[in-house]
C-alpha cells in the first residue's frame, strides 16, 4: 500500500489542477455575462481568523466585508464583498459587476484576472502531479 501512497497523493494533485483550470476557464468564459457595473455599500466588516497553510507561519485576522446592492428596484443585503481588501470600513463604496439577468451573481471589476490565477494554480498543480506520477511509476524499488 506504501508503493501506492505516491501514485495516489500524485493523481490528486493533478484531479485538484485540473478543476482549478476548469474553473478558470469558466470564469472567463462567463465574464460577459457581468453586464452591469454598479456601486454598492459596505454595511459590515467581520473579523475572521485565517488558518495557514503552512504550520511555521501563524494564523492571522482577516476583515471579511459585506455589501448592499440595488438594481433594477431590487435589494440585496449583507451579500459577502467579491473582492476583499483589509482597508474597508462600513460606509465605503465599491465597485461591483452584476449579472442583469441574474443580479445576486456579483464578481469584482476584473474577473478575467481571477479566471487567469486559477487557470495559473490549476496548471502549476498539474504539472507537479504529472512529474510526481512519472517519479513514482520510474522509482526504482
Amino acid at each position: 500500500m506504501k508503493k501506492f501512497l505516491p501514485i495516489i497523493f500524485s493523481i490528486a494533485i493533478i484531479a485538484f489542477g485540473v478543476v482549478f483550470i476548469v474553473s478558470g476557464i469558466s470564469t472567463i468564459a462567463n465574464k460577459d455575462k457581468f453586464d452591469t457595473q454598479l456601486k454598492a455599500t459596505v454595511v459590515d466588516v467581520q473579523e475572521e481568523w485565517e488558518s495557514s497553510a503552512d504550520p511555521d507561519d501563524s494564523d492571522r485576522l482577516v476583515h471579511i466585508a459585506y455589501i448592499d446592492y440595488e438594481i433594477d428596484g431590487k435589494k440585496f443585503e449583507h451579500v459577502r464583498a467579491p473582492e476583499q481588501n483589509d482597508n474597508l470600513k462600513v460606509g465605503d463604496t465599491v465597485d461591483i459587476l452584476v449579472q442583469s439577468q441574474n443580479p445576486e451573481k456579483i464578481s469584482a471589476l476584473n474577473p478575467t484576472k481571477g479566471g487567469i490565477i486559477f487557470i495559473a494554480a490549476g496548471s502549476v498543480a498539474a504539472i507537479i502531479g504529472c512529474v510526481s506520477t512519472v517519479r513514482a511509476f520510474t522509482k526504482k524499488g
